[in-house]
């Protein structure tokens, strides 16, 4: 006999592993065009973080450390990671410095971190 089960979401399980998200790379190393952005003199690869061991669904918000909004990414999908273009809500490049993240975690709880965009 073969039996199936629904799949659940333990929130106890995603409560343990909310202290594991993380972002890489942490700090982000900038470049500007008219330098050698690395090994080719074309491209050194997408502008963009990512936010690691993430749950099924949540809502990151990235702020400047004095609270300005920056942007909002809604994840709900199945991966453990949401990635940023580093780009404000409004399309503009964000400037050098330290920015706080607060990953909010329906019906679980949230995390509040930082990470840096140095040059």
């Amino acid at each position: 006999m073969f039996e199936t089960k629904k799949g659940t979401i333990k929130n106890d399980l995603i409560k343990q592993s909310i202290n594991d998200i993380y972002v890489v790379p942490n700090p982000y190393v900038a470049y500007s065009m008219s330098e050698n952005p690395g090994r080719t003199f074309t491209k050194r690869g997408d502008r963009e973080i990512q936010f690691r061991n993430l749950p099924q669904q949540c809502t990151i918000r990235i702020y400047t450390i004095t609270g300005e909004l920056i942007d909002t990414i809604e994840k709900d999908d199945f991966t453990s990671m949401a990635s940023w273009d580093l780009l404000s809500s409004e399309g503009m490049r964000i400037a050098y410095g330290v920015y706080i993240y607060h990953v909010d975690i329906p019906g679980v709880g949230e995390k509040i971190g930082k990470f840096a965009v140095i040059k």
